[in-house]
């Protein structure tokens, strides 16, 4: 794959602040990380440019699977979120950070053997110079509205990871009821979410996004918190999920263990299995109540390191959910000491209802075999719908064009 980029309009300055740059991602090596191997100058009829040497990457992008399968399987979005998280995590972590500010599903590759994917184009990636990079460079349906100031960091990688995500579930370009680059610009600003955020039917799944597509970087999720949510937890045939809204006030939360595994349910139907339980996050620990689903007999006894970690995973999101977005009801949660929900004792033994579904939870589903991807034209954008009216008209900034 050589990309070529003219480079006529590059002062020497640039053109030497690139050079740098492309020296510095030569060395990066990553599983979910398009490999880059050289960069040269050339001229050809009269015309400069700069081509680059990458990794060939022969199976098309998520774009081009999303228009060539419509649907993705939930079992392959969770995998693939996983690894580009993993990929930014790598971007992240460098000293000092990369910020790709391009992400997009045209940028994702797929490859053809394993079915993996790898995040490329990195070379319009910037490294995060003293506290912030100040080029305003991306795709305006997945620009945060913070590049539009020219002062941002690394959350803008998360929000674009958000709408990559918005993309998969959806198989709808972000912002395609808008009809040009300054009514995205409106919305974007304004904190209007795409039409399509509310065609995501799965509640977790939509959460995830919310919080990544959040017009204020404080109140995104970080890279490293994505990948510790029990949405994005390595298979395990087991997983944890709330089974009402948790509003923060109270210590008891209800959750569901979906057990995927039919295999792993002690003595009980060969259909997939849902277990409701109570959970105190003051009084109770994942081991312990994983030990007793095993003593009640629920599951047998080499299955408790996953049960408890499926647990512990869920538990620690929810009560970092509670310390971020919830800080506002903490003297709520200081319930009066006679309250039922507050008396003290020994803990209740463990009540739980099994419950079967025909359907439970998201299926098994096997990752897209290689040759599923065939490269094809890139989906266009929409251009229908109306004006975002939240804002007074205003000039917004020079904005790069649409795809």
């Amino acid at each position: 794959m050589l990309p070529v980029l003219p480079d006529r309009k590059l002062t020497k300055l640039e053109r030497q602040r690139f050079k740098e740059e492309a020296e510095m991602l030569k060395g990066l090596q990553h599983p979910n990380i398009v490999r880059f191997y050289d960069f040269w100058e050339s001229s050809a009829r009269g015309k400069r440019c700069i081509v680059l040497v990458t990794e060939l990457m022969t199976s098309g992008t998520l774009k081009t699977y999303l228009k060539r399968f419509k649907v993705m399987k939930p079992k392959v979005l969770r995998s693939w979120c996983r690894q580009i998280l993993k990929g930014l995590l790598f971007l992240h972590t460098r000293t000092p950070p990369i910020i790709h500010r391009d992400l997009k599903c045209d940028n994702i590759f797929i490859t053809g053997p394993t079915g993996s994917v790898k995040i490329g184009d990195l070379g319009l990636a910037t490294l995060k110079r003293a506290s912030f990079a100040k080029s305003v460079i991306g795709t305006p349906e997945f620009m945060a509205p913070e590049m539009y100031e020219e002062h941002y960091d690394e959350s803008v990688d998360v929000y674009a990871f958000g709408m990559c995500m918005l993309e998969m579930a959806t198989s709808e370009y972000p912002y395609s009821e808008c009809q040009n680059a300054a009514q995205i610009y409106r919305k974007v600003t304004c904190g209007i979410k795409p039409a399509s955020f509310e065609k995501v039917h799965d509640p977790e799944i939509k959460e995830i996004i919310g919080e990544c597509i959040c017009k204020k970087k404080e109140e995104r999720y970080e890279i490293k918190d994505l990948l510790s949510h029990a949405f994005f937890a390595e298979d395990t045939g087991v997983r944890v999920e709330l089974a009402e809204e948790d509003h923060g006030r109270k210590s008891t939360i209800a959750l569901r263990l979906w057990v995927e595994d039919p295999k792993k349910l002690k003595g009980k139907p060969k259909d997939n299995g849902a277990i409701e339980f109570t959970f105190d996050l003051e009084r109770e620990t994942p081991d312990d109540v994983a030990q007793e689903m095993i003593e009640s007999g629920f599951f047998h006894e080499s299955d408790v390191k996953i049960v408890a970690k499926s647990i512990r995973d869920r538990v620690a999101l929810i009560q970092w959910r509670r310390k971020r977005i919830w800080p506002a009801l903490q003297p709520q949660e200081q319930r009066d000491p006679g309250s039922p929900d507050k008396a003290r004792g020994p803990p209740t033994p463990l009540q739980v209802q099994v419950t079967y579904h025909s359907q439970a939870g998201p299926p098994e589903l096997e990752e897209p075999e290689a040759d599923q991807h065939l490269l094809t034209p890139a989906l266009p954008a929409s251009a229908t719908s109306l004006a975002c009216e939240c804002c007074p008209p205003q000039g917004p900034p020079a904005l790069p064009p649409s795809p």
